[in-house]
């Protein structure tokens, strides 16, 4: 049985869903939520602004908000007529 050496199954596969899930659903939802705030403030880089989240990580995260009153021609606040 050669061919199921170092085939991960049981344990090991579960351990690399959890791994993976953890890592992976935080960037998603991340992502989501600066594609959101992107497209709110009328930013015409919004796509790429949420390939960059889930793509640079962490530091895309932090660059965003500490940018984003300057990334789109509107604000929130004006979006919604207050």
């Amino acid at each position: 049985m050669p061919l199921l050496q170092g085939v991960p199954v049981g344990p090991e596969l579960l351990i690399i869903f959890i791994v993976t899930g953890i890592f992976l659903i935080p960037a998603l939802v991340v992502t989501a939520l600066i594609y959101r705030d992107a497209k709110e403030r009328n930013s015409s880089h919004t796509l790429a602004w949420a390939l960059g989240a889930f793509f640079g990580g962490i530091i895309v995260w932090i660059l965003y908000f500490v940018v984003r009153d300057e990334v789109g021609t509107g604000s929130r606040s004006a979006s919604n007529g207050t």
